[in-house]
């Protein structure tokens, strides 16, 4: 059984945790890794085709499992997890508190980790390629008018910071791509939290979220959305995980 270590210092107070996906490769985990899974995990494990796809899979499933059991004296073999319609996964049992949100891409993945509230966490590699001749089609008008707007240098990682940015959203709400990309928009300032408007057509309002940016590795953007309690900013904690 896992000691409870950690504790949220407050409300709107999200811990980030990181981690490198090669190192159960590289440290001989891969065989533990796979008894902490259920079933169902290990089936939908078995279903990818590349070698780097099953160990992206692994180490998101075991960096949810052992963050999680930071927190409650559960051991991570012992959490057993939900889905909800659109895809979201959510802690079936034991019964706890704790929210979560998942993210991956080569070479990190990350759990994002509140108390009560909703989170959302996106991340992608900067080395990855850009659309940006098709960016029209991912993002909103506005978003698209002001990305025009920078030298072709700015134009990808400000891609990238909206369409990270965007994922947190949608996956803090937890209804996947029912919400159109072009129905909410960020404003980006130096030095500034950013800022979402919505439409009114999707039922929500943009004072309803807080979001931040974090650069956890010189080639990863990580993005976070939390439902606003009190606080006007959010309180991001960024944690390196390692595989034990």
């Amino acid at each position: 059984m896992t000691t409870t270590t950690l504790h949220f210092r407050g409300d709107d107070e999200v811990h980030v945790w990181c981690a490198d996906p090669s190192e159960l490769e590289r440290n001989g985990l891969i065989g533990p890794a796979h008894a902490l899974l259920a079933a169902e995990e290990i089936a939908r494990l078995r279903r990818f085709h590349f070698d780097s796809d099953r160990l992206l899979f692994l180490a998101t499933r075991v960096l949810v499992r052992q963050v999680l059991s930071r927190y409650e004296s559960v051991a991570p073999d012992a959490w057993t997890f939900v889905a909800n319609a659109h895809g979201r996964p959510e802690i079936a049992g034991p019964k706890s508190e704790l929210r979560f949100n998942l993210s991956n891409t080569p070479g990190l993945v990350v759990c994002a980790v509140t108390r009560e509230v909703d989170v959302g966490v996106d991340v992608e590699s900067l080395a990855r390629t850009k659309p940006i001749e098709n960016f029209d089609h991912f993002l909103a008008p506005r978003e698209a008018q002001a990305l025009r707007l920078l030298t072709a240098a700015e134009q990808a990682s400000r891609f990238f910071a909206y369409w990270t940015l965007k994922e947190s959203y949608i996956k803090a709400r937890g209804l996947g791509l029912v919400i159109p990309l072009d129905r909410f928009w960020f404003t980006i300032q130096a030095n500034r939290p950013p800022r979402v408007e919505i439409d009114p057509k999707l039922l929500d309002s943009g004072d309803a979220w807080l979001f931040a940016q974090l650069r956890p590795t010189r080639q990863h953007l990580v993005a976070v959305c939390v439902r606003r309690r009190r606080r006007t900013e959010v309180n991001v904690v960024l944690r390196w995980h390692h595989f034990r």
